[in-house]
């Protein structure tokens, strides 16, 4: 760890280290999937900045903790054949900051990269989380200043942009595509934070976009996702319905953001989570 500036909470946290890679996260080509980056890059973020301001109480609702509100992932269809990768990460705490300048909220934000034993990049992400209590009321969940038992003073000067829901989802249309059938989260999708795992919305959207990309002649066993941006607006929870609608959103890179709504809502409601995924082709088909 290295401290920036007289600010504790400036400090800058660097990583290093070795992930052995799992068999169930390549694809036939033996490189890492685009669900799986963050099996690698978790350590690093989440590791060290639980020595600094604590782990999460899981069992309790009460404190503050930090799920995670945006993410940019991307894998480089590179074969992993050493079975070993090497993880090297910097994050830091930072604010967001409303029009009128006050703090909209704290995060903290690491970028991470995943190379292989030649040094190749194999996968990159960017995991922004916020902080944030357990409270209905949308006020007393932001968090704007640091509690005084961590150390660090009320919060970072650092400032970064977090992209919303809208950055994703183009609301000057409808959408191409939509659900008319309900599904519902379950609890194998859950996580200790009490609600639907992060990783659990990219899986589902990519089948999703898979079938509708498929639908419109798209060439499947050439294209793949390879990168990903998902904005997490509120938590959805085990037995909550949900339908999907889509968008394409560019052809050169061809990019699709998907939305996930309730069961019961509209297609142009507020999405809970938006993914916006992007595809590459294979070479070789």
């Amino acid at each position: 760890m290295r401290r920036t500036s007289a600010n504790p909470a400036d400090r800058i946290v660097r990583t290093r280290l070795r992930e052995t890679v799992s068999f169930p996260d390549l694809t036939e080509r033996r490189a890492i999937r685009l669900a799986a980056v963050t099996h690698y890059t978790a350590r690093s973020h989440f590791a060290p900045w639980h020595r600094v301001i604590g782990r999460p109480d899981f069992a309790g609702r009460n404190g503050i903790f930090t799920p995670l509100v945006y993410i940019e992932i991307e894998t480089a269809d590179v074969p992993c054949d050493s079975g070993v990768v090497e993880v090297r990460g910097e994050s830091y705490l930072a604010k967001t900051l409303m029009p009128d300048g006050s703090i909209r909220h704290l995060v903290r934000e690491g970028h991470h990269t995943v190379r292989d034993e030649a040094g190749t990049i194999v996968a990159r992400a960017r995991l922004v989380n916020a902080f944030t209590r357990y409270d209905p009321d949308p006020t007393r969940r932001r968090v704007t200043e640091l509690p005084p038992g961590l150390g660090l003073g009320p919060g970072p000067s650092r400032v970064t942009e977090v992209p919303a829901i809208d950055a994703l989802v183009p609301r000057d249309r409808a959408p191409e595509f939509e659900e008319s059938s309900p599904h519902v989260w379950h609890y194998g999708q859950t996580d200790p934070n009490r609600h639907v795992n992060g990783m659990a919305y990219l899986r589902v959207m990519e089948s999703y976009a898979a079938d509708v990309l498929y639908a419109r002649g798209h060439d499947l066993t050439r294209l793949y996702a390879a990168r990903a941006r998902i904005v997490f607006r509120k938590p959805c929870f085990r037995g909550d319905g949900y339908r999907r609608v889509a968008w394409f959103r560019s052809e050169a890179p061809l990019a699709l953001t998907g939305a996930f709504i309730a069961a019961d809502q509209k297609d142009d409601a507020q999405p809970a989570v938006a993914v916006e995924l992007i595809y590459l082709q294979h070479p070789d088909g």
